[in-house]
């Protein structure tokens, strides 16, 4: 019972570890040890792997939702990301326009390009943050604090936690996009409920803003 107790507690604190995490990451506490794409990645892999190994019904579940349906998630998935990739553009191009100021913020966004090539972080958004984030954030949080609060109530704090992490960049328009992203993952996670059409989504997102298609 004691065993079964600690599992179920360390849930719990899986949401303000990997906000901590995430947090210290973004404010470049870490940036000493590693550079920034490694350290996001290997945070990543770590939180799940830990998710995996309190959850064995995690791994069923992704299993599940890749085998079924498969053509119409990634279609799904595909049209979210290139949606979600012009609201970020029209919201870019309204900033422009409206606050001046926050062209400085943009541009500072694409400093985490320096020190590293086009194709090693294409590689980190396509294969492992992209995937990472929609397991870790949606998958597991998202789909435990529903089951705990309720649908939207869970949908609601994991996407407000999402983007509590990003205010460790002192970036208000950083901080914007994380919660306008974290909140249109969150809702299309609730209302499909597919972690496979969530991925591409974020996947085809990070690499259009990154890497093909960038704001600035």
């Amino acid at each position: 019972m004691k065993i079964r107790s600690f599992f179920q507690n360390f849930v719990y604190w899986m949401s303000p570890l990997v906000a901590i995490y995430f947090f210290l990451l973004f404010s470049g506490h870490f940036l000493s040890l590693l550079d920034f794409w490694s350290l996001f990645a290997s945070g990543l892999m770590v939180f799940l792997m830990v998710a995996l190994w309190l959850d064995p019904l995690f791994s069923k579940l992704i299993a599940g939702d890749f085998r079924e349906k498969t053509v119409q998630r990634i279609f799904l998935g595909a049209g979210s990301g290139l949606l979600l990739y012009g609201a970020c553009f029209l919201g870019s191009l309204f900033l422009r326009r409206v606050v001046p100021e926050a062209v400085e913020d943009l541009v500072s966004i694409y400093n985490l390009r320096v020190g590293s090539s086009t194709l090693r972080i294409g590689i980190f958004l396509a294969l492992i943050i992209g995937p990472g984030e929609e397991l870790l954030w949606r998958g597991f949080l998202q789909r435990f604090w529903s089951a705990k609060l309720g649908k939207w109530l869970g949908l609601l704090a994991t996407s407000f936690l999402y983007s509590l992490v990003y205010l460790s960049t002192r970036n208000p328009v950083l901080v914007l996009g994380a919660m306008v992203c974290g909140f249109w993952w969150g809702y299309q996670y609730l209302k499909f409920n597919s972690l496979l059409a969530n991925i591409i989504s974020h996947m085809l997102w990070g690499l259009m803003v990154f890497i093909f298609f960038p704001f600035v």
